[in-house]
């Protein structure tokens, strides 16, 4: 991993989002091809426009124009300006490319970001629990649109940026704990209520992610070394339980924007106000579960994708048919809705999609997010990831894994169970605990 370079280029926030600025399945279909095709000109036009002095000011570059770095990062502007107008240039298609943050990336330090290490399983779902299980032979209650987005879900608004860390795992592991926080009223209001004992009302509870990246172990060494070289949701949910919970991110801010990983603070875990009895992984490579899983929690789901070809995204429905599919895993995200694809009343198909939040900043995608498509097929929409041992296998996991979904998001699922809140809540203020 190139830190040097990722170090000049991170910059690191965490930005709400307005619930107004996302798609959360209210109204009837659309159609997004027709919707992409009209902003297709106009994006096409936008970026043959947008030079590289200009990338360098949006994104608050600090190169000096006239050096060899300057040169060598506006070749690689260049490049991927032409791939995106290439693009742009073809047959309107249901999403949109466009300049992001990451087009004077070289393609490794593109993959350093994606930092996510799963834990390959084979297609019957071994390392699921009895009731993922139980859920998949039995009978499925979902409704065919669902998204956990609420207007009064502060936390789930907010939307990280890793920064020049691998640290995607991290990022999805704390975005959907603190999604089932949300969802659980009696967790919330003693939280509220503690803050408010000790006059942080004012301040939003968000999890720390530091600690997250920080303290999880890698013994298995699965993808990476760990913290900003990679691990799993999992294993952060493993570190959660080992140390009897986490602290809040007012205890210990997010320190590797930078792509360094500074040594774990076990005293942080004096702080520690929330903790998990455990966590559940869904089925291997089944869409039903997921869906499932999603609507009956009410919280978000921690899935895996191949994220290759997101780094230029722009809006829309992100097909990966595309390249005729993305089945190599290699980037952790957070599940917030679906859209079940549907036929209208002249029998066409009107695409379906996946809400997904990402960890790149709020500026990337559609404020952050992006919709994936559901394919009618879904779990038939299937391939093999070859290269597990680049972006998925620990030691002495197969070379191969069978990967399902529309860049493989159905391979790799998982949610926090039991969350529960660590510290007493003050009997103060007519308040008093059960």
């Amino acid at each position: 991993m190139h830190c040097a370079v990722l170090c000049s280029l991170a910059a690191v926030v965490s930005v709400q989002v307005s619930v107004s600025a996302l798609h959360v399945l209210e109204g009837g279909p659309e159609d997004p091809r027709a919707e992409a095709a009209e902003a297709f000109d106009a994006t096409r036009r936008r970026v043959e426009a947008f030079s590289f002095r200009d990338f360098v000011a949006k994104f608050g570059r600090s190169y000096a124009e006239g050096t060899d770095q300057w040169a060598e990062r506006e070749a690689a502007f260049a490049k991927r300006k032409e791939e995106v107008l290439a693009f742009l240039r073809g047959p309107p298609q249901s999403f949109t490319m466009g300049i992001t943050q990451f087009a004077d990336y070289s393609a490794a330090e593109y993959q350093a970001v994606l930092g996510y290490r799963g834990r390959p399983r084979s297609s019957a779902g071994a390392g699921g629990s009895s009731a993922a299980l139980a859920r998949e032979r039995g009978a499925f209650e979902h409704p065919q649109n669902y998204s956990v987005v609420r207007e009064n879900r502060e936390m789930s608004r907010v939307v990280r940026n890793q920064g020049g860390c691998g640290s995607c795992w991290a990022a999805a592991a704390t975005s959907v704990l603190e999604s089932h926080i949300e969802a659980n009223a009696s967790v919330m209001k003693g939280l509220r209520r503690i803050l408010d004992y000790s006059n942080r009302l004012s301040q939003l509870p968000t999890l720390s992610l530091q600690t997250m990246v920080s303290c999880t172990k890698n013994p298995r060494n699965c993808g990476g070394q760990g913290g900003c070289s990679g691990a799993t949701v999992e294993l952060a949910y493993e570190m959660v339980k080992e140390y009897g919970g986490i602290p809040l991110a007012l205890d210990w801010a997010y320190e590797s924007g930078t792509g360094n990983t500074p040594d774990c603070r076990e005293s942080v875990f004096q702080e520690a106000v929330i903790g998990i009895t455990g966590y559940e992984v869904l089925p291997s490579n089944k869409l039903h579960p997921l869906m499932q899983a999603l609507f009956h929690t009410g919280g978000a789901i921690a899935v895996s994708v191949d994220a290759t070809h997101w780094g230029m995204y722009d809006g829309g429905i992100f097909s990966d048919s595309t390249w005729g599919g993305d089945f190599t895993v290699n980037h952790a995200v957070t599940l917030m809705a679906y859209k079940r694809p549907m036929r209208d009343e002249s029998g066409e198909l009107q695409m379906g999609y996946w809400l997904i939040k990402n960890s790149w900043g709020a500026d990337w995608g559609e404020s952050g997010y992006i919709r994936l498509e559901m394919k009618e097929n879904e779990e038939h929409h299937c391939g093999m990831d070859r290269e597990t041992h680049k972006g998925l296998a620990c030691d002495g996991d197969p070379d191969e894994a069978r990967v399902c979904g529309t860049c493989g998001i159905l391979y790799d699922s998982v949610y926090p169970t039991d969350v529960k809140l660590l510290k007493p809540v003050p009997a103060y203020k007519g308040y008093f605990p059960n």
